[in-house]
């Protein structure tokens, strides 16, 4: 079945909103506006891969109802973006998103049926596969650009929480992700710019480096557990949830390994199986 280039492009942009478990077309331009205010280059990949889970889903024999709300998108854009940021040369890292992308669709059939949200759990498996394997495939470690304390301090910090989540250091980006976010629910907007707050306030008591939370390292795992929790849980849950993930996003840092939203899934998960069997 063919598929005109205007639903082709709504399904790609709500692939780009499910990074933040939105559901809109509107809300992905959103997002996808403030990554490319950030880096154009990346925002050209967050949609290739977005396009290409889509596509994979809709050749698989996907239910249709799925790939249209963007729900196979949002992996392979995060694998994708994972893979330009981390590796270098460019075009190389390039090429290796689009096998990134295709594999993330490939492991979302996989982890389909599980009894809690697959959430980024494709993502994450892909970026630790990549990343154990570069070195046959020839990818060269980018060098990171160093966190640095800028002009704004923390109050970036709260901001770049946001921002982290689709690997942007970015105040217009982060912007653009709160105006999504408030889009779909102005309450949910605030949850998540609490949960910010939250991991920056718990970074700084761990005395993580300044820079560090300028970039908002500290909050984007507990932005990740307001978002999914946020209309599902209760506020005392999705407090601990985010504590809880914010405490092992932290720790991981601190020993040098890429959780990623390791720490958002399994803090998530547990809140939610608490929930059902407090039922």
């Amino acid at each position: 079945m063919s598929m005109s280039f205007p639903c082709a492009l709504r399904i790609t942009l709500r692939g780009l909103a499910q990074i933040f478990l939105l559901r809109r077309a509107a809300s992905g331009l959103l997002v996808g506006a403030g990554v490319l205010l950030a880096s154009p280059r990346l925002a050209g990949v967050a949609l290739l891969g977005s396009a290409l889970g889509a596509a994979l889903a809709w050749l698989l024999g996907r239910p249709r109802e799925e790939v249209r709300a963007g729900l196979h998108g949002y992996n392979a854009a995060l694998a994708a973006m994972a893979l330009q940021v981390l590796y270098a040369p460019p075009f190389l890292a390039l090429v290796w998103a689009a096998v990134a992308a295709t594999l993330a669709g490939v492991l979302w059939r996989g982890v389909r049926g599980w009894l809690v949200p697959v959430y980024t759990v494709p993502f994450l498996l892909t970026a630790w596969i990549v990343m154990a394997l570069a070195p046959q495939w020839s990818l060269q470690p980018q060098p990171l650009p160093a966190a640095a304390a800028d002009g704004f301090g923390l109050g970036a910090g709260l901001l770049h929480g946001l921002g982290q989540v689709v690997f942007v250091q970015s105040v217009p980006a982060a912007l653009c992700a709160v105006a999504a976010i408030a889009l779909e629910s102005p309450r949910l907007a605030l949850r998540v710019l609490a949960a910010s707050a939250l991991g920056l306030a718990l970074g700084t008591l761990a005395e993580r480096p300044a820079g560090d939370l300028s970039a908002g390292l500290a909050g984007f795992n507990a932005v990740l557990c307001a978002l999914a929790l946020g209309a599902r849980a209760s506020l005392p849950a999705c407090l601990a949830a985010a504590t809880g993930a914010t405490a092992l996003s932290l720790a991981a840092q601190g020993a040098g390994i890429p959780a990623f939203t390791a720490p958002f899934i399994l803090c998530t998960w547990a809140a939610l199986l608490a929930a059902r069997h407090g039922r």
